[in-house]
């Protein structure tokens, strides 16, 4: 049996990635998520992992804790902790490493919470299976790390279940539930999404307080570039499973090299700035499946600085400055020194489309003195002699604004202040306790979702905060998206619904198998991007065709 890391104070590393390459194997063959990476992480230091949703940042976080599922497979590469290699390492050394030595704060806390067993059970298993911990003394450390991350009332959430608490407090419940053990390594997974700015801060203090006093390590997996530069030193960049640049959080976001990280700075809003002077410049393209990533450099297809002939021949290797063991830089781009301080050509300002207080512009939505209400009923023999047996929650209190057409109105505020009910209430899945909801200019402030006009439903559409709560697992993609097609009477041909629900996939990005076929000068743009010459479309007997191409 392999032993377990042991406990050791060490001046080198304490984890340390080399040349890893993860794979998922499906019916369809090998799927390559991870190439290559390598990373070294010290004792007290904080990594971020950056890059777009796919890049293959959590499968690395999987891959250190052993966690890949059953087609999941290291194919080549050592993960290295306190010296000792966990690929391999046996499942009961495994079970004593997570959760104690190496804890992980995932990105669906739904996920890593038990819906069967109370948070109080569930937080009190950590110091009692890792520290020896009596149950009283587990318990009593659990409510402290409830208090440590800002959960108020903690002995009300160690009696409730998962579904009892809000999504912000279940991510709450998991950054404790990683906490308890004071692990020497933390892996975070998005571990703030789920909350707001405030509780962010708090959050990110906390962590940081805990790394400096316990030497705890964090490797950090997030899109948000600001909570990199607050709670790391180095960041390495991802694009299609593999590291495309790297190096200290000063240096990278004062000067990024890489023109994959240049295009995620260009994404990011600034305060003080607005769309028109600013315009956001998203990344033109998408990310290649792992399985059709294009010849040489990877982001060659979306970049604006490709050169036929040069990015396109062959491996791009990851391109170290210095000669010591830890690199102050390294750039996967044989260009890079061509295009630093080179810009892409600027697009002109956009006109705004109308003035927000236009008049002309027709107001479809009108709110005047909403409120809502919740009551909350005593049952208890005292409140029903003393007839005060019902209290109100005051969700909404007197909202008053108004949307016109073309508009964009933003709602911010912390969690509970009242921002989703109001949405619900627009949406008829709760009905207002006073006032009116007027859109274009029918009052449906207390008209339920049930009483709705079809066209009432489908004028008002609603992105509901968590996408597990809103898709039905039993269902395919397709088959839900295409329900509502047909539900709403947008279309009714099985060919125009198919259609239909193609293009809206495409319009988000999405590149999902046996989705709408491209025309032949869709095909043509895509492969001219990528370096091939359109030959032909080869019509098979099956509902795949094939493409045919050759290279410049």
């Amino acid at each position: 049996m392999d032993a377990v890391p042991s406990e050791t104070t060490t001046s080198g590393p304490l984890l340390e990635i080399r040349n890893l390459s993860v794979s998922y194997f499906t019916r369809a063959g090998e799927v390559p998520a991870v190439r290559d990476f390598s990373l070294t992480l010290h004792p007290g230091e904080g990594i971020g992992l950056v890059g777009e949703s796919g890049c293959g940042k959590s499968t690395v976080a999987m891959a250190i804790m052993q966690y890949l599922g059953g087609n999941g497979r290291i194919v080549a590469g050592e993960i290295l902790f306190k010296g000792r290699d966990l690929v391999g390492l046996d499942a009961g050394g495994l079970r004593r490493l997570r959760g104690g030595e190496i804890a992980m704060v995932y990105q669906e806390p739904m996920a890593a919470l038990n819906p069967s067993m109370t948070i109080g059970k569930q937080l009190a298993e950590v110091p009692v299976y890792h520290g020896g911990a009596s149950r009283a003394e587990a318990l009593g450390r659990a409510r402290d790390v409830l208090a440590d991350v800002r959960l108020p009332d903690p002995e009300r959430i160690l009696a409730a279940y998962p579904h009892q608490i809000s999504g912000g407090q279940q991510q709450r419940v998991v950054i404790a539930m990683a906490l308890l053990s004071r692990p020497s390594l933390l892996l975070l997974d998005e571990p703030t999404t789920a909350l707001d700015v405030t509780i962010e801060a708090g959050i990110v203090e906390l962590i940081r307080d805990i790394s400096e006093n316990t030497g705890t390590s964090l490797l950090y997996i997030s899109h948000n570039l600001g909570l990199i530069l607050e709670t790391c030193s180095r960041v390495n960049v991802m694009y299609s499973g593999e590291v495309v640049e790297e190096g200290s959080v000063a240096e990278v976001f004062e000067n990024p090299r890489h023109p994959y990280t240049r295009g995620l700075f260009q994404c990011i809003p600034l305060p003080g700035t607005d769309k028109t002077t600013r315009p956001l410049k998203p990344i033109r393209g998408q990310l290649p499946l792992p399985q059709e990533r294009p010849p040489g450099c990877n982001f060659g297809p979306r970049c604006d600085h490709f050169a036929a002939g040069t990015c396109d021949g062959g491996g791009i290797p990851l391109e170290a400055e210095g000669n010591g063991e830890a690199p102050a830089r390294s750039v996967r781009c044989v260009r890079w020194q061509d295009v630093d301080g080179a810009t892409a050509p600027e697009e002109p300002p956009r006109a705004p489309a109308s003035a927000p207080d236009d008049p002309a512009e027709e107001i479809v939505l009108e709110v005047e003195n909403m409120r809502k209400y919740y009551p909350v009923h005593d049952r208890s023999l005292g409140a029903l002699f003393s007839r005060s047996g019902t209290r109100y929650v005051k969700a909404n209190e007197a909202l008053t604004f108004s949307v016109r057409r073309r508009e964009t109105l933003a709602i911010v505020g912390e969690s509970g202040c009242g921002k989703s009910t109001f949405a619900k209430v627009v949406m008829g899945l709760e009905t207002a306790s006073e006032g009116s909801v007027r859109f274009n200019g029918e009052d449906l402030g207390m008209r339920p979702v049930q009483r709705r006009t079809r066209k009432q439903l489908a004028s008002l559409q609603m992105i509901f905060q968590d996408p597990d709560d809103t898709l039905n697992p039993s269902h395919s993609i397709g088959r839900q998206m295409a329900r509502v097609v047909r539900r709403f009477g947008t279309e009714s041909d099985a060919h125009a619904v198919r259609e239909r629900v193609g293009k809206l996939l495409d319009l988000v990005m999405l590149l999902i198998p046996g989705g709408r076929e491209r025309t032949e000068d869709e095909y043509r743009t895509l492969l001219d991007k990528a370096g091939f010459e359109f030959s032909r479309i080869v019509p098979t007997s099956t509902e795949i065709s094939v493409i045919e191409a050759r290279k410049r």
